[in-house]
């Protein structure tokens, strides 16, 4: 047995073939993102809470994709891994800063400019641009993996999982939103007071990965999908597990909903599709999702973008306004990547 999951792991990173499915989920993930940011809530606060799968979703695929980095361990990988997360995090921190001082002393716009908010912001990634949060609390998961790879090795598993049991007890207690309410201000408890609510998705996703669901689950594709589907609108209509103060994205609904989508996703027939040309219209199509996070709301808060909306008679907050900032991001992404391609910037777009 443990010889024919030898070779399908071999088989497995030998293909390394494109999920579509994967791809088109980060799309649909992305729009999400500035949905949530740009969107009037007032509109869809019906289904605010099916919303809220994003952030959990990206979490359980980053750790997902990441378990081949850390297992086994090698250095250079892991290095890269840094770089894809660590560059955009201060570039991107950097970048709003400086657009924050030109709309203070240019524009006359009141706004946090200040070298100590620049600081403030590597350390919360809350105040210029807060999706930057995210990035942050990824950085910070990223190093809680590698030193418990590192420091058990032969049960970094038992300990992970364990962490994140430990983190849904403080969740559901209590005790995290209380403690981060009471001892930090609100840039930085928006922040760190993520890190137990998205730590279990980025546990389950290394999990699915270290125990090779994908390949276990492959000849059960219809009735995995099917039991998703079921139990992502069983908990989507009654909102179960959710009885208790969260900073947004905690409890572990989301992550079953994460994992629902998750699986949906990765095993939707898109392979069925022979046609190459479509094929790489579609992989084109869903490039850029990290670059369209990270820019979004440079576009969609921008004072350009309001200027413009505002001659072309577009009301604002709408979901018009969403899928133009969204492909106006994409195609900002689309020229970085052009001019930042060989360099390590590349990551700011990719």
């Amino acid at each position: 047995m443990f010889e024919n999951i030898d070779k399908n792991n071999c088989q497995l990173k030998r293909k390394k073939k494109y999920n579509l499915g994967i791809g088109i989920l980060r799309v649909c993930l992305s729009f999400m993102v500035i949905m949530d940011h740009l969107y009037n809530q007032k509109i869809y606060n019906r289904y605010v809470y099916f919303f809220y799968y994003h952030i959990p979703t990206f979490f359980l695929l980053s750790f997902f994709y990441t378990f081949n980095t850390f297992m086994p361990i090698n250095i250079n990988k892991i290095k890269n891994r840094f770089e894809r997360i660590v560059i955009p995090y201060i570039s991107w921190s950097f970048i709003y800063w400086i657009f924050n001082n030109i709309y203070f002393y240019i524009l006359k716009k009141k706004c946090r400019h200040t070298f100590i908010d620049f600081l403030n912001n590597l350390l919360n990634g809350h105040i210029f641009n807060c999706a930057l949060w995210f990035q942050n609390i990824l950085i910070l998961m990223t190093i809680i993996f590698e030193i418990v790879i590192l420091s058990f090795t032969n049960i970094y598993m038992y300990i992970l999982v364990s962490l994140g049991l430990l983190a849904y007890i403080l969740q559901y207690t209590g005790f995290n939103y209380k403690f981060f309410r009471k001892n930090f201000p609100i840039h930085y408890r928006l922040t760190l007071g993520r890190l137990a609510e998205g730590f279990p998705n980025a546990v389950s996703g290394f999990y699915i990965a270290s125990k090779k669901f994908p390949i276990i689950l492959k000849s059960n594709l219809k009735i995995t999908i099917i039991n998703s589907f079921i139990i992502l609108l069983f908990i989507t209509k009654f909102n179960v597990f959710s009885d208790f103060k969260t900073y947004k994205y905690g409890g572990i609904r989301l992550n079953i909903a994460a994992i629902c989508i998750f699986f949906i996703s990765y095993f939707f027939p898109f392979g069925e599709i022979k046609n190459e040309f479509l094929i790489n219209i579609i992989k084109q199509l869903t490039s850029f999702t990290g670059g369209i996070y990270f820019i979004h709301n440079l576009i969609g808060r921008g004072y350009i973008i309001k200027r413009i909306l505002s001659i072309l008679a577009i009301e604002r907050q709408t979901l018009l306004e969403c899928i133009i900032v969204f492909f106006i991001s994409y195609i900002l992404c689309f020229y970085g990547t052009k001019l930042f391609g060989r360099t390590k910037f590349r990551h700011l777009f990719a």
